[in-house]
């Protein structure tokens, strides 16, 4: 019963940690996808604001939104129409731009 309790027990710490690593990475890309993108006077702080407010299964589209927003050109230059993106990057774009409403 000990054996298998150990085995347990590192299976959880392996699953611990690599969903710890996973929102860290994700958070570094909320970050970096924020920061390219981000007018603020302290994008850092705006950022940061923003990424404490864009969480849960909308997260992923949202950096998703900012990634395609600031890598992809639209047709008079600068960045895509929002309404070209799929619906659920339309509704991460949405979440990230209300979360910068609160975080002004």
């Amino acid at each position: 019963m000990t054996r298998a309790s150990r085995g347990l027990g590192a299976t959880l710490a392996t699953a611990v940690l690599t969903l710890g690593l996973s929102a860290a990475a994700q958070t570094d890309n909320f970050m970096s996808e924020c920061q390219q993108g981000s007018s603020a006077a302290d994008p850092v702080k705006a950022c940061t604001c923003m990424s404490e407010k864009v969480s849960g299964a909308i997260r992923a589209d949202a950096i998703a939104a900012m990634h395609t927003m600031n890598t992809t050109k639209g047709a008079n230059g600068g960045g895509p129409d929002p309404k070209t993106l799929p619906a659920n990057q339309q509704k991460g774009l949405e979440a990230v731009i209300a979360a910068h409403g609160q975080c002004r």
